[in-house]
């Protein structure tokens, strides 16, 4: 078995994998101090024979692979140093694009028709833009679902001590409501005309795939045909292990 960890601004996500079959997942916080606890606790005695991480919060990195030797007695294959992308980067500055986005990108080529974008809703919201022969062209980044509702939230001196929630309605009739609807009906409508816009520019249709804890929430709201993968990251470092042995 193999325990893929992926280290993002807010979580931990790790997954327990038999080849590329995501067996069992969970998210804790990045900022937890009981790595060790956690990890051990998921893996309920499993034996893990290798260990994939990506990460994009490199203070972070050495805690959960502190955690992962003392907890399974093996180092970390890490994105970017051990696990190489076995696609082209068509960016400016190749070497700037993030383990995770990385990790993403692997598992769509893998799994997906291409051309693919992929839609990663964490602390940023990222678009991942791949063509029909795998190269990663490009893509943007925004603010995350989350980010945009804490931004607000602790900002605006009315608006405290809301939670957000799924709306039942665009147009809201109280402040909670419309909060839910700012953010989950306006992050839908921003992925579509993103979507749509990144096809205006490049004259071609992608499949879309929506990926990040939030990505189950939103996939309703938007309007176009879109994928909801949860685990998609975890087998792309899988995917990214197997392109390295072969």
């Amino acid at each position: 078995m193999i325990l893929c960890l992926d280290i993002g601004n807010s979580t931990v996500f790790m997954g327990l994998l038999q080849g590329s079959k995501v067996l069992s997942f969970l998210r804790v916080p990045s900022s937890s101090e009981a790595f060790v606890g956690q990890i051990a606790n998921f893996l309920d005695g499993h034996t893990v024979d290798r260990v994939l991480l990506s990460s994009v919060v490199p203070s972070v990195t050495p805690l959960v692979e502190e955690a992962v030797l003392q907890v399974t007695s093996l180092p970390c294959s890490l994105v970017k140093r051990d696990l190489l992308p076995p696609f082209e980067i068509a960016l400016d500055e190749p070497s700037s694009l993030g383990a995770d986005r990385i990790a993403d990108a692997a598992g769509a080529i893998h799994d997906y028709a291409l051309p693919i974008i992929v839609v990663d809703l964490g602390t940023a919201t990222t678009f991942s833009v791949i063509d029909t022969q795998g190269v990663f062209r490009g893509g943007s980044i925004g603010p995350g679902i989350y980010t945009s509702f804490r931004a607000i939230t602790d900002k605006a001196a009315q608006l405290k001590d809301y939670r957000l929630l799924v709306p039942e309605r665009v147009i809201g009739t109280n402040t909670q409501d419309c909060i839910n609807s700012g953010i989950v009906n306006g992050h839908a409508a921003m992925i579509d005309g993103m979507v749509t816009r990144i096809e205006e520019e490049t004259g071609m249709d992608y499949t879309v795939v929506l990926t990040g804890g939030m990505s189950g929430v939103v996939a309703p709201f938007c309007r176009r045909s879109i994928k909801v993968d949860e685990t998609l990251i975890l087998r792309g470092l899988y995917y990214l292990y197997s392109s390295s042995v072969s």
